[in-house]
């Protein structure tokens, strides 16, 4: 074809003068975009499909708001109709540079490819502004005949500063940094792109919530506003706070009411997951009259957004002071997602509520509620709730340091302390069936096996004496407890974790103590340990860290030892949700009578706060907590979340097959201390050329 043609001039010429064309955005949508359906097959955008996003859309050329805030779950037709349909909008009725931000460089490209081009190719009214130059359209630049720039980035600050935008529109907002590059947060930094086009400029946001609730015991004050977060929900409260509500299909109530999980019924008698999301329906909280799923296209047609302020009574009259904001905020949770069914997201649910129960574990749970939900999620505090006194009352009675019934395995943790006071404090744990555990025992390791010269013995110094960490052989790997059945037979510690930091000195003794035992195979039972809650990794990290080049670390890295880093704050959330548990079962931890109160005052050390663990004082001491924590990460590392009961692997098997325990014969073999080694008495000083009293006879 030839460009250059007096028509196709005549053509460019004339859409780049052609005034705006008066036409709401989900009407364009409507009338000029195709949705692809794979390969050459498309299908026009149908605004009946998910109505509750006609509202969302049309704001967008609206001169009164500056922004527009969607807040919803996954599978609501959102990205459909608020990016590709306000896309649409632009390049027909009212052409502008507009920027479209996704979560990553290469969701940027994948969005590029798979959405815009297809609708961009299917839709021919789309397609025939697109410009002719090969060069003018590539992954993340496009340019339309009409001169009409789109840039799909990612959120950086090369993309998010210096060029101007009509338009910017943000996706999945919440999976984002909340401080872009050290420049401030997304929203505030695409919205500066926009203000040089005044009242006409236009920056959205949508995305499913992501972050924790700040404060649990948060109570809202008005009927549409959101719990205290970071991200979407945040620019939700600053907007005019707009809900969902769908009209009651019974002729006899006919009331409005907010479509969310809470309306649910019909599932809690069921035995399982799958039976119970079966039975969903939806209960009219006016009326209890019964909504059934089939019912939820006609009640989504007929649904009413209300600002914060606003009521509607039951013949659909508004009234009320509406908040007033140049936000158009809105916020719909998943009962009402178009793609979504409920048996579909109360299975979800219920699973993920399984899976919290037997683990502790709140990733699930947290998924689930934000993306299939559409709600900010609020951890479920266990530690700081529950009191020493509370803990204390659940202690049983038994004889001390016994192995008890249910415990299949010994898992031993290690915690560093130094300076005045300084030692190894050791917690033994015994865990049994689905997470079930036991106390077995706590001690510290306080005296070293060197003497001074006065023959009193030393107090151990992981930070400057190698040797001292020689001690955890003997009095952790290959310590044995009795088990509680008359048998004489003793168990083993099967796993030992301990932490490698602390003062400077501690992590190069550690590497070396770990070297050591790779000399007698002992390290396949032993894992150096520390803490790092980085947000959204995994729960325990292997690393092998290797400082040779850097001259300036002290502790002697060589890429041979390995470090696991674990998730505390999440490991946290797991002890705090088995701490809840007041009925010995899957994830319940058995407290022995003989410990004293200062453990559980470790145990109820720390609260969260902020979606983060911290200490309640300064001076607090948590080493309980960090030691449960440690035991648990070396678990899930050696798959123990994922055993089948009915066939465990060997060192998980019951006392009538479990090959590790030993009789006592066998044990006798491996030095076993129950007791900090005691300091003597001071013995006199003899007076001998060997001496250092003796001043003229010290050479040796």
């Amino acid at each position: 074809m030839n460009y250059a043609d007096p028509v196709s001039i005549r053509l460019d010429i004339a859409q780049s003068i052609a005034a705006p064309l008066r036409m709401p955005v989900a009407e364009a949508a409507e009338k000029f975009m195709r949705v692809p359906k794979g390969g050459a097959n498309s299908i026009p955008w149908d605004a009946s499909l998910a109505p509750y996003v006609i509202e969302p859309m049309n704001c967008l050329a609206s001169r009164e708001y500056d922004a527009v805030i969607f807040v919803g779950p996954a599978r609501t037709g959102k990205t459909n109709g608020l990016i590709e349909g306000w896309l649409t909008h632009v390049l027909i009725c009212d052409p502008s540079d507009m920027l479209i931000v996704q979560l990553t460089e290469e969701k940027a490209r994948e969005f590029s490819k798979k959405r815009v081009d297809r609708c961009l190719r299917v839709s021919p009214e789309l397609n025939k502004r697109l410009s002719p130059f090969r060069n003018d359209n590539n992954v993340h630049d496009k340019i339309f005949r009409d001169g009409t720039y789109l840039k799909i980035g990612w959120p950086s600050i090369n993309v998010l500063s210096s060029s101007d935008y009509r338009y910017v529109a943000l996706t999945d907002y919440d999976r984002w940094d909340t401080d872009i590059d050290g420049e401030g947060d997304g929203f505030s930094l695409a919205s500066k792109r926009t203000t040089t086009f005044m009242s006409s400029g236009m920056t959205m946001a949508e995305s499913s919530p992501g972050f924790d609730v700040e404060d649990p015991r948060w109570r809202a004050k008005t009927p549409h506003e959101a719990p205290p977060c970071e991200g979407i929900i945040s620019l939700y409260n600053q907007g005019d706070r707009r809900k969902l509500y769908w009209q009651c299909p019974h002729q006899d109530c006919r009331e409005y009411f907010q479509p969310v999980y809470e309306t649910f019924a019909g599932y809690d008698k069921a035995p399982d997951a799958k039976t119970a999301s079966d039975g969903v329906y939806m209960v009219c909280p006016h009326c209890g009259g019964r909504i059934d799923s089939h019912q939820k296209r006609g009640l989504n047609k007929q649904g009413v957004w209300l600002k914060e302020g606003e009521v509607i009574d039951k013949h659909g009259v508004v009234s009320g002071e509406a908040r007033k904001s140049r936000i158009a905020s809105f916020w719909m949770e998943g009962p009402a997602a178009a793609f979504q069914t409920w048996k579909q997201i109360v299975y979800k649910y219920l699973s993920a509520e399984e899976e919290y129960e037997l683990t502790g574990s709140q990733t699930k749970l947290k998924a689930v509620t934000n993306t299939d939900l559409g709600k900010p999620y609020i951890p479920r505090n266990g530690v700081d709730n529950c009191t020493v006194e509370e803990l204390m009352a659940r202690a049983e009675s038994g004889k001390k340091r016994l192995v008890p019934r249910g415990v299949h395995f010994l898992v031993a943790t290690i915690d560093v302390q130094g300076g005045r006071r300084s030692r190894f404090v050791v917690q033994v744990i015994g865990y049994g069936v689905s997470g079930e555990r036991w106390l077995i025992d706590r001690y510290n390791i306080k005296y070293s096996t060197r003497s001074d010269d006065d023959g009193v013995v030393e107090r151990i110094n992981p930070a400057g004496y190698a040797e001292d960490w020689d001690l955890l052989t003997s009095d952790v790997i290959h310590k044995t407890y009795q088990l509680d059945d008359d048998s004489g037979r003793r168990m083993p510690i099967q796993f030992t974790a301990c932490d490698h930091g602390g003062e400077d000195g501690v992590s190069d003794n550690a590497y070396k103590y770990y070297r050591r035992l790779k000399m007698t195979g002992l390290h396949r039972r032993f894992f150096l340990v520390k803490g790092a809650s980085a947000v959204n990794s995994k729960i325990i990290r292997q690393t092998f860290p290797d400082n040779t080049n850097n001259s300036a670390r002290k502790a002697k890295a060589f890429g041979d030892v390995p470090l696991y880093l674990l998730q505390t704050n999440e490991l946290k959330d797991r002890l705090s949700a088995a701490l809840e548990r007041d009925q010995a079962g899957p994830n319940y931890i058995h407290f022995p009578d003989w410990i004293g109160e200062w453990f559980y005052e470790e145990l109820t050390a720390e609260v969260r706060s902020n979606g983060k663990w911290t200490k309640i004082s300064a001076r607090a001491r948590n080493e309980a907590i960090d030691l449960f924590c440690y035991a648990n990460a070396i678990l899930l590392l050696k798959g123990y979340d994922k055993i089948k009961w009915d066939n465990p692997p060997a060192w998980a098997k019951d006392w009538a097959t479990n090959p590790n325990l030993l009789t006592n014969e066998a044990a006798n073999h491996v030095a076993v201390k129950t007791e900090p080694i005691p300091k003597p008495k001071k013995k006199k000083a003899s007076s001998g050329f060997l001496s250092n009293t003796n001043k003229g006879s010290s050479w040796l």
